[in-house]
């Protein structure tokens, strides 16, 4: 891996979030229009929502972004299911920090962004614990946050798309 010094990583707010979603949907792969439509407006109004950009030559290349979860919430609850009351107490305690997304364009990868961003990210963050969720198959992704000092909390979660999720943490505090 090389680290691109030429990618800078800047922070932007919610309200100019929306208007990237076509450079979003190009870098996530995995989500349609429809839904990033639907679910990124959702999320730029959460409490405690934090989006950085990672951008080369004026070109968007990489995002990350997170925000506080809470009771009540689609993931949320999911995953406070699957962890049970004493995972749930632990991992997702009142002010935890949802690891939302963290994409890079598929040009870009191997160069030290995707930990860039995840570095920005969580930097300051005044939270107890952070909590993500990623494909149980997607080895570069589990490796980049094991290499942090993320955990595996729980080791299979399917959300109903039939493609295995495991769920990470990391103690912040």
């Amino acid at each position: 891996m090389t680290l691109d010094t030429r990618v800078g990583i800047r922070q932007i707010a919610g309200k100019d979030v929306l208007s990237l979603r076509r450079e979003l949907a190009e870098i996530w792969p995995d989500a349609s229009r429809a839904r990033i439509d639907e679910i990124v407006p959702r999320h730029v109004v959460r409490e405690g929502f934090r989006f950085l950009g990672a951008f080369a030559d004026g070109r968007l290349v990489g995002f990350v972004y997170g925000y506080r979860g809470g009771a009540g919430q689609w993931w949320h609850d999911r995953v406070a299911a699957a962890l049970g009351p004493h995972g749930t107490e632990r991992w997702l305690a009142p002010g935890h920090f949802e690891f939302t997304e963290l994409h890079v364009r598929a040009e870009y990868h191997r160069r030290g962004i995707g930990g860039r961003l995840h570095d920005a990210l969580l930097d300051g963050i005044d939270a107890p614990t952070a909590v993500l969720s990623t494909q149980t198959d997607n080895d570069p992704a589990i490796a980049l946050y094991a290499g942090r000092g993320w955990q595996v909390i729980v080791p299979y979660l399917d959300f109903g798309s039939g493609r295995p999720f495991l769920i990470m943490g990391l103690d912040l505090r």
